[in-house]
């Protein structure tokens, strides 16, 4: 076998443009991949390659080092400390706060407590051993009025009543007599005036949501008349308790209304109906969308659509799929209350200081439905009963959100898209808008829009806060005639501490929002400048209590905030179960309160030929817009027709 060497003395070779010492004391220079390193290029591009090469590491320098100076900048500039003015000892745990005129009630770990906001002192309470109080409501029925009602950890509802500076406890709506069959209270709200109270009830195998018209004038005569026969019997505080907390029976009051009781709706099935005229006769209004309960699929065809179905794709198809049956807890399951709107046929006598609708969408579900409270039902226990609109969409609801002045209705369905809709106005959509990709809807609050209580704008406008299970936040603007948009607020990458753990819009504010951080920190955002406006402080060493569920609540009328704190170690451990209350101001804040407003509905103080003028002087106004769209819809259905055209006798 031939050899061959090289004659002469064997040389170094000379050293080339490449910087072989720095790659040979890389450590796994030999686990490289052959196939992913770069070939050189010639002359002169290469010279090129590295021109180019040095002004983008310059420029990503310049970047960082820009963005470094903005971080200093931002870390000298000192925030402002908000610092509490008042505070309210409370000697047990804190659970829920809500404000009612000048009076702050508080849910307790036993009981019901009512303090003074003007003085801070215990008005009256309502004890009670192993009843703790997890959710609270208020609404005002009159002058020095109010009725507040509880939810406890058992899921039991009860409604109590304020006046005189007197706590009494009117009725327990679910009061179990066997534990085996009790149904737990999920939600329990009150309606502006307490006029209804809608309670939903989730069972073991059954869930329901109940409307009941409160008889708020006789309650108010038969209280008082119960308060004087309590004088007359000469009963002193310190005799019994009911002295301070007159307890009234279920016997000497009247019994709420039930107005109407609401199932989910049933998964659909085979048909009932033999024919289409049986299925058409059972509608009783065709002038809805219906629920898609009354249709002519057979059980059959739907097995065999399955078995279709899971023979194309049963190589895509997990065996470990979640069975349907399931029992699902209603844990997106929300009603709201709605006052007079556009898309309803209200009557001219109709009394429009009361809400005459309810919103519903139950777990799981495609349909948001809604239920006029002034109807006479058949049958209100059967909970078989018809909505009177139906909203169909294209995946399952799962948050819903109606702003206050019941102008504008927002729903977010699994697919993370979220839709809002004009409801005073014009009756359609507002805008639609998608997360962005690996973004997941957590929950989204409206912005008290300055026009929102006005007169009939001239382009209808509404702002959602969106909070994302990443602890991102956005802002959705949505307007008549123009796109909607999505701007990212506050990012989730960054330290634990620094993730968002609740958001709170501040009614009094036309665009603050309250931030709450794991760290324990509260700030409140101007969402218009897009900036942090001040921060509230808590004397040492009280700290916000659980910052991944906070306690607090917000006065629109007094423009304060209350926080609960607890007094930690520096290690962190509790001292003791007592809680305090802190209060903020926000009247130092001129740039970003509102000017108080009477919160007027148009359809308590417009008539009705006055409200169809305003309608029609914004149509004029939106006219040249519309007109335009218009004329852009058709050119472009001209051209695709004539497209078709061409296309077809190429065909042929």
């Amino acid at each position: 076998m031939p050899v061959y060497i090289r004659k002469g003395p064997l040389e170094i070779p000379p050293g080339s443009e490449k910087d072989w010492v720095n790659e040979e004391q890389e450590e796994d220079y030999f686990l490289r991949d052959p196939d992913q390193s770069r070939d050189c290029l010639p002359q002169p591009y290469r010279m090129i390659a590295k021109v180019v090469e040095r002004l983008i590491d310059q420029t990503v320098q310049e970047i960082n080092l820009r963005q470094q100076n903005r971080e200093a900048e931002k870390l000298k500039a000192k925030m402002n400390i908000l610092q509490p003015t008042t505070e309210i000892h409370v000697s047990k745990r804190v659970n829920c706060m809500a404000v009612g005129g000048s009076y702050l009630f508080v849910g307790l770990f036993e009981g019901l407590a009512v303090f003074s906001l003007t003085d801070q002192d215990w008005i009256c309470g309502w004890e009670a051993s192993k009843v703790e109080i997890c959710t609270l409501n208020v609404c005002q029925v009159q002058n020095q009025v109010y009725f507040v009602s509880t939810v406890d950890d058992m899921g039991i509802s009860r409604l109590f009543y304020f006046s005189d500076e007197n706590l009494s406890f009117v009725k327990t709506f679910n009061e179990p007599e066997d534990i085996s069959k009790r149904t737990n209270c999920i939600t329990f709200q009150l309606s502006q005036g307490g006029d209804y109270a809608c309670i939903l009830f989730e069972g073991v195998e059954d869930s329901c949501l109940e409307v009941y018209k409160l008889p708020k004038e006789i309650w108010l005569k038969e209280l008082e008349s119960s308060k004087i026969a309590q004088l007359a019997g000469n009963i002193s505080p310190s005799d019994t308790q009911s002295a301070s907390m007159p307890a009234i029976t279920d016997q000497k009051i009247t019994q709420p209304a039930l107005v109407m009781k609401i199932r989910p709706p049933k998964p659909l099935t085979g048909s009932i109906f033999r024919s289409a005229q049986d299925a058409v006769q059972k509608n009783e209004e065709s002038g809805v969308f219906g629920t898609g309960q009354n249709h002519l699929i057979t059980s059959h065809q739907w097995d065999e659509q399955d078995s279709i179905f899971m023979g194309m794709y049963e190589n895509y198809l997990r065996l470990d799929l979640p069975s349907t049956e399931e029992l699902r807890m209603s844990r997106y399951t929300m009603f709201h209350f709605v006052h007079h709107n556009k898309l309803r046929r209200d009557s001219e006598h109709a009394n429009i200081a009361l809400p005459n609708a309810i919103l519903v969408h139950w777990d799981a579900c495609h349909n948001h439905l809604m239920y006029l409270l002034g109807k006479q039902t058949k049958d209100k226990t059967d909970g078989d009963i018809k909505p009177d609109m139906v909203w169909p969409c294209a995946a399952p609801i799962r948050i819903s959100a109606v702003s206050s002045c019941s102008a504008y209705f927002a729903f977010g369905l699994e697919d993370e898209t979220l839709t809002i809709w004009d409801m005073k106005y014009s009756g359609f959509p507002l805008g639609v808008v998608v997360l962005p990709e690996g973004k997941s809807l957590g929950n989204f609050y409206f912005l008290e829009h300055i026009t929102c209580n006005g007169d009939t704008p001239a382009l209808p406008r509404a702002q959602v806060v969106v909070w994302c299970t990443d602890k991102s936040l956005y802002l959705m603007t949505a307007a008549g005639g123009k796109e909607s948009s999505l701007v990212l607020l506050h990012d989730s990458a960054g330290f634990s501490d620094e993730l968002i753990s609740a958001v709170a819009p501040d009614p009094s504010l036309p665009n603050g929002v309250l931030l709450f951080y794991r760290s324990g920190m509260v700030k409140l955002m101007d969402i218009a400048e897009r900036q942090l406006v001040c921060q509230f402080g808590l004397p040492f060493p009280y700290k916000v209590a659980f910052p991944w569920q906070p306690v607090y609540v917000l006065d629109a009328t007094k423009h304060s905030v209350f926080l609960k704190a607890n007094e930690n170690r520096v290690s962190g451990e509790i001292l003791s179960n007592e809680n305090s209350i802190f209060a903020f101001s926000l009247d130092g804040l001129e740039s970003m309160v509102k000017p108080q407003q009477l919160v007027v509905l148009p359809s308590q103080s417009v008539r009705w030929e006055e409200r169809c003028k305003s309608l029609f002087q914004m149509r004029l106004q939106t006219f040249p817009e519309r007109k335009k769209q218009i004329t852009e819809s058709w050119s472009l259905l001209r051209k695709q027709a004539t497209d078709f055209t061409r296309s077809s006798n190429l065909t042929r």
